[in-house]
């Protein structure tokens, strides 16, 4: 499943978290629970539905608990929040997401500020609000788990707004900044239509800038800011997409990217650590094929198999790994056979296991972890654990 964002009218934390909680289906568990690893915060989240020019939203608010007042709206240092988020109970994913989005943030405000970002303070943004914005929206984000995310052009206002610094320009200095190098469309309004919160979350979150992806059209949600003006919603749009354009014998065929380099002057320990960081910024796969170069030098071709949103972001964690001065990029097709997990109990351990048309997997990286623990070898687990998921597949005579 794929996300596409739409902010044509603009963006805020509050607006892009109401519109990411509206997409978890009623009766599962609340993502939002999770920021409670934060600590006593002293608020609590006021949701309604509300009608902005005519559509549908939905709308969420921090509201301060009695006496948290001071605290909600007092200054916090850019490095007192990561540290905050760092030792937090989060899942990764969220942790990981947060503190880029602060570390934007902070990034911006030194820059403006001509100061280091361990001495930037926050104002509006260290607020209990935008901490609640920005983590919320990253826990969302890892319980709904998009393969991708694709944001459209950021619609921007103009006028004046008033900071903590003063009266400053619309759109405001950060924003502009956050935004520098993405698609933006001016908006015939005069008001903030996207703050820097909401910018520095669009920028962390996506994967790709665009239209709307091709696929499956699945839901959409909208969320609303506080503002609502007479002439425009004051809305932000989530849709989400399926993968899957076509089918081909019971196979999903899915667009796909194809990157390709060769390096002859790269460690088996460098490459190996290219792999590894190629598949931790979202590489679908990724492999090495020994070559022959000119001259009879012996080689290795990296290849990276990846959706097409994700390409220009592997193609620079691909060049920086190699130091190759240039690779190739192929579009295939890529056909998918269904899949599903199921798990397995073995000693107390949880062992996932991959089923597809013709056959069965244990998940590696579970393997390891038993094996780690009880010092059973990995191969004597994988055949328990086949065995384990085989009897307990079998139909009761």
């Amino acid at each position: 499943m794929k996300l596409w964002i739409d902010p044509t009218f603009g963006a805020s934390g509050n607006m892009l978290l109401a519109a990411l909680g509206a997409l978890i289906p009623a009766g599962e568990p609340d993502p939002l629970e999770g920021l409670q690893a934060l600590g006593d915060l002293g608020f609590h989240l006021a949701s309604s539905e509300v009608t902005r020019c005519g559509l549908s939203a939905h709308h969420l608010s921090v509201e301060l608990t009695s006496g948290a007042e001071h605290a909600g709206h007092g200054h916090r240092q850019w490095s007192d929040i990561d540290e905050l988020l760092a030792g937090a109970d989060l899942p990764e994913r969220a942790t990981t997401g947060a503190r880029r989005t602060f570390r934007l943030l902070g990034e911006v405000e030194a820059e403006q500020h001509a100061v280091p970002i361990d001495e930037v303070h926050f104002h509006e943004v260290g607020a209990v609000d935008a901490l609640v914005d920005i983590v919320g929206v990253w826990l969302l984000i890892d319980s709904l788990s998009p393969e991708t995310i694709t944001v459209g052009p950021v619609g921007l206002g103009h006028g004046t707004v008033k900071a903590a610094h003063g009266v400053l320009p619309l759109p405001a200095p950060a924003t502009t900044r956050l935004l520098r190098g993405h698609p933006v469309r001016s908006l015939d309004v005069e008001g903030e239509t996207c703050t820097p919160t909401g910018a520095a979350l669009l920028v962390s979150l996506a994967d790709a800038w665009g239209p709307l992806p091709s696929g499956t059209l699945g839901r959409s949600t909208r969320g609303a800011g506080t503002w609502n003006p007479a002439d425009h919603p004051n809305v932000v749009t989530v849709i989400e997409v399926a993968n899957v354009a076509a089918t081909n014998g019971g196979a999903a065929v899915e667009s796909a990217t194809v990157l390709s380099c060769n390096v002859d002057d790269r460690t088996g320990e460098d490459l190996g650590r290219t792999i590894d960081r190629l598949l931790a910024e979202g590489a679908s796969d990724a492999w090495i094929v020994p070559i022959v170069m000119k001259k009879s030098r012996p080689a290795h071709e990296v290849r990276v198999l990846c959706e097409p949103a994700r390409a220009d972001h592997l193609r620079s964690v691909l060049l920086a790994e190699t130091g190759a001065l240039g690779c190739r990029t192929q579009t295939a097709d890529k056909h998918v056979l269904p899949r599903r997990m199921e798990a397995v109990e073995l000693d107390g351990w949880t062992i996932r296991v991959k089923i597809g048309p013709h056959g069965a997997k244990p998940e590696y990286d579970d393997l390891v972890a038993m094996s780690d623990a009880t010092g059973e070898p990995i191969r004597l687990l994988r055949t328990r654990a086949l065995q384990t998921w085989s009897d307990a597949s079998l139909p009761e005579m």
